[in-house]
């Protein structure tokens, strides 16, 4: 079998929901809360349709397809490259501890947003964060807080 790679876009994605970005709603329909962002499509490049290999292929909700990837690394995943999907698959198990270790950290350990990021910059070679890096996490750190604390309630 031959594949096409630059066959044409030929279904609506099941991502966005052919917008070209997503959204809040698109976000929680695919229960995607505490991993994703608004913007973007990554699942079809922003052009609202995708080829129908790429559907069969790569779930609508796989964190690891972000506009970050290299088409390269596109390809592999939608042609089934087995350390493609080891990469994807360990990158939603590291988001997963990420999100379950900022939980125990502030529910179990009683630590607050800085000291959380602290520790988690202190994890790396690179100590010297921006303030803005810091900002940001101390504001995702937030967001995993919530929504656990809305997910318990």
């Amino acid at each position: 079998m031959i594949i096409n790679l630059f066959q044409k876009p030929t279904e609506k994605c099941p991502r966005c929901l052919g917008k070209g970005f997503v959204d809040n709603d698109d976000i929680n329909r695919l229960n995607k809360k505490l991993e994703w962002a608004s913007g973007k499509c990554a699942y079809c490049y922003e052009k609202g349709k995708v080829n129908k290999l790429t559907v069969s292929n790569i779930p609508a909700d796989l964190s690891y397809l972000t506009l970050e990837r290299t088409k390269i690394e596109r390809w592999k995943l939608i042609l089934g490259n087995k350390k493609a999907k080891k990469r994807a698959k360990l990158y939603q198990e590291n988001l997963n501890d990420l999100i379950n270790h900022i939980s125990k950290q502030y529910f179990v350990g009683e630590l607050d947003f800085e000291t959380i990021a602290d520790l988690h910059f202190a994890r790396f070679e690179k100590h010297n964060v921006s303030v803005k890096e810091k900002k940001e996490f101390i504001k995702y750190i937030g967001e995993v807080v919530k929504e656990r604390k809305e997910k318990f309630e």
